[in-house]
């Protein structure tokens, strides 16, 4: 194509314009934006296969067309973009044939949802969808997911080094959202939502939905979009809601009559963004929102479990002063983060300034507004992508992978890990691959939604969703995993499989029989409950070697394993004593007083200020004595998680920074549990009662009678003050016996026997 035959632009948009919802509003937005930067940006609409019904293109697509702000390119002539912006993958990868001829220095697929629907049905091939970028306009595609849960849903599905460093999040003009308000609507909160009426977008059982929408009349509660789900989970809609239809009134004018913003959703919907979220926010209310959005949107909302609803929204309520404050700086936050001026930055980082287009002018957002995003980065184009027969479920993390490791190189391993309740399976698998990867090439595929920590330890990696995750049948799941599997063994070609889980899954049989020369080891921790899960020991049948991470409490392991074949390793852990921190760097690298005395609170999701609880009593018990506290980041309720006095470690593995601590509270599962004894922590064991195989109480019970720490069946200010005094003075010397039951880290056994297997 010769460049003068073309028409040029700076910004071609790609979609179907004919969105009714946020992909649509994202466009205008961001051509507003542009224009005002002095960009030029031209539209080119397919019909894709999302929008089933014949209507015309989005109104307020429409509006900046007829403003001049953007040319919507309706002919064949071909065209030349500085950067091609592709909305929504479904729509190139089914509509592409629809083009016209494009020629384009940059290409960026936007995801605005994840390749999966909630009931499995898979909309997208991100290996496709990137295929078939390539072919159409040459260069590597980048892909741009909107926000973290669409990230982690396409992560291990895109070319290595094609994902894009910060999400393109959704902007929005913040000025023109803005609402003047003079105090509450009422005597009551006045709480809204705005959202379609689509089943996925409201909460999936009832007791949920009043906790979050109440039914009694304690607030006035408003709906945009329509309540038909709503109405079908409660027999009928509540008469003290006013319900309004999708459309019957402007969101901005919506939201104008709102004090609060609440939003949940049925759990098993990935939430790509949740713009009116942002426009909530921007209008200045508050955003009651659930706690996974937090990685999204950080301090310019208010996170809570749908219990706590109604303590956040009645507090803040209560105190105007708060209120007042957190929507201050909530609307700073998203005029920094979600601003006009954060998508010119990621513009201008990608193809430099305007090359043509109307005269700049000033963005609608404050000129010293920082852009908290990483830097956009040009990306070379992978080669030996195995893009053929990848089917629907293929994953394309290991798309860079050649087919099968050469004679000289090192045998490869993946690591198969089963969800799980925390981080107990895939930081096993972890532990042996850390120790075997001079001597075999280790790659992950995990079911635990926090399968991006193996990054960090230089590993690809692949996220499976597990079946709670997908919300598919059983029977639909497991024909996924031995698929995704399967497609994986085929591009990575292991000598071994590892799986660490105490139920191995049922497509296990159907990918042995495909690859019959991988062998198979299945890590399998004891201590189950006395009584359950003996039916699943019948699956080591299909595994060529067993192996059992130990256990200190052993000798209490009343369960099915106890006495079940298999190779017995010493405890597993991650990391060896020498590996830590010592106390001042580990205290350093948390931002953590040098001096006080310091205590970890590891246990069940909590309220940090309730002392009826286990999280607020062990607070008040160790500042009862003078002590310090942090928690770990899943153990603040949303809406107790602010409190000054309690620091917040979020790092990974923690374990590496145990010397900080002088003692801790925590509950018993096998890594926290062996992590706090072989480091030398004085601990409180506070059992997990309601696990549904691990024997925690039996861990807590062993601990406790030893003399290695103290247990209580549950927290109570006065019963764990004098525990904890005892702790402090003597916890050392208690801990000094584990010299004698310590038969060392059984990861670098575990590891060597995997190695040997490989061959």
């Amino acid at each position: 194509m010769s460049s003068t035959d073309a028409r040029t632009v700076d910004v071609l948009d790609v979609s179907d314009l004919r969105f009714a919802g946020g992909t649509s509003h994202s466009i205008a937005e961001e051509v507003k934006a542009q224009h005002a930067a002095g960009y030029s940006t031209g539209l080119v609409h397919v019909n894709g296969p999302l929008v089933a019904k014949v209507c015309p293109i989005n109104p307020q697509i429409t509006n900046e067309v007829e403003l001049g702000h953007a040319e919507l390119l309706v002919r064949r002539d071909p065209i030349r973009a500085g950067v091609v912006v592709i909305r929504h993958p479904a729509v190139l990868q089914d509509a592409a044939r629809q083009l016209p001829e494009i020629e384009a220095d940059h290409v960026v697929i936007v995801a605005n949802a994840a390749p999966h629907d909630i009931d499995g049905h898979e909309h997208y091939q991100p290996e496709l969808v990137s295929e078939v970028a390539r072919r159409q306009f040459g260069p590597e595609p980048l892909w741009a997911p909107i926000g973290p849960q669409v990230r982690a849903a396409i992560g291990s599905r895109v070319p290595q080094g094609s994902l894009l460093d910060s999400d393109w999040v959704n902007v929005i003009d913040v000025d023109a959202w803005a609402v003047e308000r003079d105090g509450w609507h009422d005597d009551r909160p006045v709480v809204g939502r705005h959202s379609r009426s689509s089943p996925q977008k409201w909460p999936s059982d009832a007791e949920t939905l009043r906790a979050v929408y109440p039914v009694d009349g304690s607030w006035i509660v408003r709906i945009l979009g329509g309540a038909e789900p709503a109405e079908a989970l409660l027999g009928e809609l509540p008469p003290t809601w006013e319900v309004h239809d999708f459309g019957a009134m402007s969101p901005h004018e919506f939201l104008s009559g709102l004090d609060f913003f609440v939003y949940y959703h049925d759990p098993k919907w990935v939430e790509a963004f949740g713009r009116t979220i942002l426009e909530a926010v921007a209008s200045g209310i508050p955003a009651v929102i659930p706690p996974h959005f937090e990685s999204l949107f950080g301090p310019a909302a208010v996170y809570a479990e749908p219990r706590d609803v109604r303590r956040v929204v009645d507090d803040l309520f209560a105190d105007r002063a708060a209120y007042d404050a957190h929507v201050a700086q909530a609307k700073q936050q998203v005029r920094s983060r979600f601003g006009y001026e954060a998508h010119i930055t990621r513009l201008t980082q990608l193809i430099g300034a305007p090359a043509a287009g109307a005269e700049a002018s000033p963005p609608a957002v404050e000129a010293s507004s920082p852009y908290t995003g990483t830097p956009v980065t040009a990306v070379e184009a992978s080669t030996g992508a195995d893009t053929e027969g990848s089917g629907g479920q293929a994953s394309s993390v290991f798309a860079d992978v050649p087919g099968v490791p050469p004679d000289t190189a090192a045998p490869r391993a993946l690591f198969i890990s089963s969800n799980g309740s925390g981080m107990g399976h895939l930081t096993r698998l972890l532990s042996y691959a850390s120790r075997a990867d001079t001597e075999l090439e280790p790659y992950f595929l995990s079911l635990s939604q926090a399968a991006a920590v193996v990054e960090t330890f230089g590993y690809q990696y692949e996220y499976l969703p597990s079946m709670t995750a997908t919300g598919l049948a059983p029977g639909r799941w497991h024909a996924y995993f031995a698929a995704t599997v399967s497609q994986a063994i085929e591009r990575i070609r292991p000598s071994v499989v590892v799986f660490d889980g105490t139920w191995p899954y049922e497509g296990i049989p159907a990918v042995r029989q495909a690859f019959p020369d991988v062998r198979w080891v299945w890590s399998r921790r004891g201590m189950w409950k006395a009584g359950q899960g003996a039916d699943r020991l019948v699956k080591s049948e299909w595994f060529d070697l067993v192996m059992e991470p130990g256990d200190f409490a052993a000798s209490e392991d009343r369960g099915a394993t106890a006495k079940a074949e298999a190779a017995r390793l010493g405890p597993v852990t991650l990391l060896d004593l020498d590996q830590l921190d010592d106390r001042a760097t580990a205290r350093a690298e948390l931002g953590l007083d040098p001096d006080a005395p310091m205590a970890l609170v590891s246990l069940g999701a909590g309220n940090i200020n309730d002392t009826s609880g286990d999280v607020g009593a062990s607070i008040a018990a160790l500042w009862s004595l003078g002590v310090q506290v942090c928690v770990t980041r899943p153990e603040i309720a949303a809406g107790g998680g602010g409190h000054r006095d309690v620091h917040v470690v979020r790092r990974f593995p923690l374990s590496r920074h145990y010397r900080a601590f002088d003692l801790a509270i925590s509950a018993c599962g096998y890594n926290s549990f062996h992590e706090l004894l072989r480091f030398r922590v004085p601990t409180l064991f506070v059992p997990n009662r309601a696990t549904a195989l691990d024997d925690q109480e039996a861990r807590a019970r062993f601990a406790a009678e030893q003399g290695l720490g103290h247990q209580l069946p549950a927290v109570t200010v006065d019963a764990a003050k004098p525990l904890l005094a005892d702790l402090l003075s003597h916890g050392s010397d208690m801990l000094a016996r584990l010299r004698e039951l310590d038969p060392g880290n059984g990861a670098a056994e575990g590891a060597a026997r995997v190695v040997r297997l490989a061959g």
